[in-house]
Order: structure tokens, then C-alpha cells, then sequence
């Protein structure tokens, strides 16, 4: 198995990938909304003998205070088909992500919402991110911050349109 960057002759693919993963096309709608709105920094496939098992995709979002604006990267949404589960497609795509985005220079940490347990062994903290307006809260709500304590107190969380939010 690879990881490599998404094309675009894959979109079809990571599209069913992210459907079998949610078993609803919600999260397919957000990936082409972000796609056309163009606010994807990127994408990761996990690909075998030319089959798709898995894919992740970071997009663009901003943490703003009064005396700071940063660039971030929102997680989501990490897809891996049913039958291919627990064989650390996940891991492999979530860590190959961390590294693609702290060789951004721009970007200053990554924001996901998800499973605490899971995210926490890639670093990921709801410590980091407990300080900040947005319209999640709560432990699944974390960050990985690339400096320590580089997300400011009560920056205001500005997602992509495409997640349909407003913080």
C-alpha cells in the first residue's frame, strides 16, 4: 500500500471511499464543496494495486484574535473503507497529513473534531483548543498546535463555507 497525493482522476473513487466509510453522502457534499469552493489544502489516498482504501483531506481555516492572525488546517473529513478498517490505513494517512502540513510554511497547527482516544496518540489536544471561540467545545474539539500555545486566547474559529458553520 501507498500514500500519495490525491489527483484528480481519483475524485470518483475517494468519493465511494468517503460514502462506504459514512454510509451517508454528507460527508461526500462537504469534500466537493470544499473542492469547489477551492479551500482544500490538500488530500491523501491510501491506494493498493490501484483500489483506494483510504483517504484524508485538510483544508484551509483561520484562528483570529485581535493581535493575531493564523493559518490552520481543518481535518476532515478521514475516510477508510469497512473491510479495510483497523489495519492502521487511518494511522498511516493521519500521520503522512501531520507531515505534508508542518512542511507548509504558512500553517500553524491542524484543527479536528473526532474521537479523542484516537486523535490524542497523533498529539492532538482539546487543551490546545479549549481557549478558542468556535462552535464546537468539548473534548472531541482538539488541535495540534506546530509552537507551543500558538493558538491565541479567544481566536475566533473561522471554517471553510463549505462546513455550513458560523463561530
Amino acid at each position: 500500500m501507498q500514500i500519495r497525493k490525491e489527483e484528480i482522476k481519483d475524485r470518483a473513487q475517494v468519493l465511494q471511499v468517503v460514502h462506504d466509510a459514512f454510509g451517508q453522502w454528507d460527508e461526500c457534499d462537504l469534500v466537493k464543496q470544499l473542492y469547489l469552493d477551492e479551500d482544500v489544502l490538500f488530500g491523501l489516498v491510501a491506494e493498493e494495486e490501484g483500489v483506494i482504501l483510504g483517504h484524508i483531506l485538510f483544508s484551509a481555516m483561520q484562528i483570529i484574535s485581535p493581535h493575531l492572525q493564523i493559518q490552520t488546517a481543518s481535518l476532515a473529513p478521514l475516510s477508510v473503507v469497512p473491510t479495510h478498517q483497523s489495519k492502521r490505513i487511518g494511522s498511516q494517512l493521519v500521520e503522512h497529513g501531520i507531515q505534508v502540513c508542518r512542511d507548509i510554511e504558512d500553517l500553524s497547527g491542524i484543527i479536528v473534531l473526532g474521537d479523542p482516544a484516537y486523535y490524542s496518540k497523533f498529539g492532538f489536544s482539546n487543551t490546545s483548543t479549549e481557549h478558542l471561540n468556535s462552535p464546537f467545545k468539548g473534548e472531541a474539539f482538539m488541535g495540534l498546535e506546530f509552537r507551543k500555545n500558538i493558538f491565541p486566547q479567544n481566536g475566533k474559529v473561522i471554517y471553510s463555507q463549505a462546513f455550513g458553520l458560523s463561530s
